[in-house]
């Protein structure tokens, strides 16, 4: 493999004559392109029936099928290493690296871990997802309403696999912690609802499309509501209590009082499986756990420093809890959420091109969430600009205005539009050089890492406000950077669960309550994600240190951005190689 320092990717080539071989480049993209497939060959090889709804069927996958996908992938290892990589130019193998790495993680995850994976839990379960399928249904026609029933009558069995894999679950060792089961058993609840608030039942509005059509058939259509409704009642709904009703009695005389999975069979191992999978990175828990402590040291000064520069005269705890419960730092109208926001982008947008090269052609704002999904989430999201909505968006929460801080929701918005994930994301969507997987690749400490780095590149470009925007970035950096620590303490090193609640008090603005789910997340329900945050920005930083002690004054700020972005999702495993490679053409120039 020979580096390059231009971003110039070999998108085709003429279709080679029968006797004439391939190039390495065309056998690595043929093989990228069937390792899907293989693999879903294995993991769902049942046929889709034409027109039917494909909804969840629980956790359907079993031990035999997770062994032949750990083999797969093996052999799908064997014959990409197989490739001479001497013959790829540096962008060639980009692709070859994110192949390797996403095979090497499925090859890594062992028959062994089986047991050991999240089923019910809020934020990993696959019924996170049920309802969406059925909210987008299509219902035009008879046979798209005969499609939903019938899809309705599966939800019995789903549920019931989910009852079948926890009590395999236990026999083989392996139970959640009883603080898990209050949020598993109001998550599970939450599908119940009596029609028509059954987030199954259908509202009239869905089925406008058909009042055009034969008179019969909007008979029918009427119809149809009831038909919905008295399946929920009779079938869904019972299903549902049934699954909760084992959650909350039988199972719960199995559960363990403490958190993390060191305690669990072959825990240790997963877990540090997690972190690769995550992260990309092959890092122990304790070395994570020593940055996480160097970190929340080193932004608990920085904070005392804002302290001082405020005129604050207590001490810094009492710094913190100024800033988390004085009233002026909250506002009155949910409206005042965005305005702070879009203030903060009108800042920030002449600062761009001193940074960055470019501007994303697509437009950006603020916009409300949907008042539905205001009472289950925390914060907000972002979303890309498609066909139905150009502009890209961020989704905050304004449900009870006073109860949200406006200190962090500069830092918010930096991370979320400019030059966070909008910037982003679409500069990779407008990117007509990339295509297959080094388009669609999804690694989460690659995305999210760049927002907070891009919260950080804002402080440097001058667009926070003032001292209390800036206590909120660092209050942000707290939190991201305690979850370094608290995760690794749960799962790896025999932190209970109070003491990392204790630490996450003593070092973040976040209140009781949110360190309470926070908490279950990291040692129950997604082990080793929150990591990929502070590490993916930590990765980040750590290479543009590198690139500025090698070039010096010749640094380039905007240039280091173009190579990152430009390259597209890369785990955090190959940015040693992907920017030695730049140095080396840049020292080639001289």
């Amino acid at each position: 493999m020979w580096c390059a320092a231009g971003l110039v990717l070999v998108l085709s080539w003429a279709p080679a004559a029968q006797d004439v071989p391939k190039t390495e480049f065309q056998k690595l993209e043929a093989l990228a392109a069937s390792y899907p497939e293989e693999r879903r060959a294995i993991s769902n090889p049942v046929p889709r029936t034409p027109g039917a709804l494909v909804v969840d069927r629980g956790p359907v996958m079993t031990l035999e099928q997770a062994r032949s996908l750990a083999d797969q992938a093996a052999g799908f290892l064997t014959r990409l290493r197989a490739i001479d990589t001497s013959q790829l130019t540096h962008e060639q193998w980009l692709l070859y690296g994110i192949a390797e790495a996403q095979a090497r993680i499925d090859a890594d995850n062992s028959p062994e871990f089986f047991w050991l994976q999240s089923v019910v839990t809020p934020y990993l379960s696959p019924l996170r997802t049920l309802t969406t399928t059925f909210a987008a249904a299509p219902l035009a026609t008879a046979a798209q309403r005969d499609a939903y029933i019938a899809a309705l009558n599966q939800l019995p069995a789903t549920m019931k696999a989910y009852e079948v894999r926890l009590e395999q679950q236990t026999e083989h060792g392996v139970a959640l912690p009883a603080e898990e089961l209050r949020l598993v058993t109001a998550f599970i609840r939450s599908f119940a609802a009596p029609p028509p608030k059954s987030p199954f039942s259908v509202t009239t509005a869905r089925l406008s499309v058909v009042t055009t059509q034969e008179q019969a058939e909007q008979a029918e259509v009427a119809a149809f509501q009831k038909r919905v409704d008295d399946v929920v009642a009779a079938q869904v709904n019972p299903a549902v209590e049934r699954l909760a009703a084992y959650i909350d009695g039988p199972y719960r005389k199995r559960t363990v009082k403490l958190v993390g999975l060191s305690q669990y069979p072959n825990g240790p191992a997963y877990y540090r499986y997690l972190i690769r999978m995550h992260t990309g990175l092959d890092l122990t828990p304790q070395q994570i756990h020593d940055r996480g402590l160097a970190e929340v040291t080193r932004i608990n000064a920085a904070l005392d420093g804002l302290r001082a520069e405020a005129g604050f005269s207590g001490s810094l705890e009492d710094f913190k809890t100024f800033l988390r419960t004085d009233r002026r730092f909250y506002p009155t109208r949910s409206e005042e959420l965005g305005e702070r926001m879009m203030a903060a982008i009108r800042i920030i947008e002449p600062k761009m091109l001193q940074f960055f090269s470019m501007m994303p052609k697509a437009p950006y704002g603020v916009r409300r969430l949907a008042p539905e999904l205001e009472p289950s989430m925390t914060y907000g999201f972002y979303s890309l600009p498609d066909a139905r909505e150009p502009m890209g968006l961020y989704h905050f929460n304004g449900l009870n205005p006073e109860t949200r801080s406006l200190t962090m929701v500069t830092a918010i918005v930096f991370h979320e539009l400019l030059p966070g994930h909008h910037y982003q994301m679409t500069r990779l969507a407008e990117n007509a050089a990339l295509t297959g997987a080094r388009k669609t690749a999804r690694y989460t400490a690659y995305t999210e890492g760049w927002g907070e780095y891009a919260s950080d590149v804002a402080w440097e470009m001058g667009a926070y406000p003032d001292v209390y925007a800036k206590a909120g970035r660092l209050g942000m950096d707290l939190f991201t950077s305690s979850r370094l620590v608290v995760d690794t303490g749960m799962n790896a090193l025999g932190w209970s669960r109070e003491r990392a609640m204790q630490f996450m008090k003593d070092n973040t603005f976040e209140s009781d309550a949110q360190i309470d789910t926070e908490t279950l997340r990291y040692s129950t329900d997604m082990p080793g994600q929150a990591l990929a945050y502070k590490l993916g920005a930590l990765a980040i930083r750590d290479a543009r240190e590198r690139v500025v002690k090698a070039q010096g004054a010749a640094f380039d700020i905007r240039k280091f951005h173009d190579y990152l972005l430009d390259a597209g999702p890369i785990p955090l495993g190959m940015f040693e190689q992907h920017f030695g490679c730049w140095l080396d053409g840049e020292r080639h120039k001289k």
